[in-house]
């Protein structure tokens, strides 16, 4: 199951995992003109189901979860992709329900997503991956304007260490990756000028959609069946 796949390294990674012959549910929140265009050739379409949630709400997290379920009989791996900075204010404008909004996304329905996918695990003694989706952020805390983008985003690589620890002994691996400046809708819709951010980049570029794919496929797959609570960053050096 992927989260979040109508963006930009969602539907490349869910075209990816298809052709891969994994069947994948695809969730999505607002884009649905994206998410149809990852409806493959009739050969492929059976592998595929749209799903569509608010993930702020844990209710619409459940029922996701159930939903893709009952139509695969089963889970072995989730990508906690979906996320945004939900909020963009200044922390000194910030209300109080505007900060529950960007925790929701970032942070409480990723725990809640993979709760879930454990206890289903355990119950069937699948072994599986969840790979979780984190950000430079974490690292360099935002800006002003995303700080609680970068707070999340650097308590759900706890969550990752945590529950990667608690989860070995299962043959449940929980990892994430941390990527930097991606060339994606995401950071197209908050910065109107990335000239000055990419400079900084020891890269000196984007990453592209398609290198942050291989490495989420790489976690999922059971060649690491060895790697478990960490943190991978792909973040051009940063």
């Amino acid at each position: 199951m992927v989260t979040g796949a109508s963006g930009g390294i969602g539907r490349v990674l869910v075209k990816e995992l298809l052709t891969r012959g994994a069947i994948v549910g695809a969730h999505y929140h607002k884009n649905k003109p994206n998410i149809n265009k990852l409806i493959p050739n009739a050969k492929l379409k059976k592998n595929i189901r749209i799903f569509r949630a608010d993930l702020r709400s844990v209710e619409e997290a459940e029922s996701l979860f159930e939903g893709f379920i009952e139509w695969a009989d089963g889970i072995d791996g989730l990508v906690n992709n979906a996320g945004d900075v939900c909020i963009r204010k200044h922390f000194f404008e910030l209300e109080e329900k505007e900060i529950d909004s960007d925790l929701a996304l970032n942070l409480k329905v990723p725990f809640w997503l993979s709760k879930l996918v454990i206890e289903n695990m355990k119950k069937n003694r699948t072994k599986g991956a969840i790979v979780n989706i984190s950000s430079i952020s974490a690292k360099f805390g935002g800006s002003p304007y995303t700080l609680f983008y970068g707070l999340s985003k650097a308590v759900l690589e706890v969550m990752t260490f945590s529950l990667g620890r608690y989860c070995a002994p299962f043959g449940i691996r929980i990892n994430a990756l941390r990527l930097g400046v991606f060339d994606t809708p995401f950071h197209e819709r908050h910065a109107k000028d990335l000239t000055e951010r990419i400079r900084m980049i020891p890269a000196k570029r984007m990453g592209n959609p398609e290198e942050a794919a291989w490495w989420i496929i790489h976690l999922l797959d059971k060649k690491s069946a060895y790697m478990n609570g960490q943190v991978v960053c792909l973040t051009g050096g940063e």
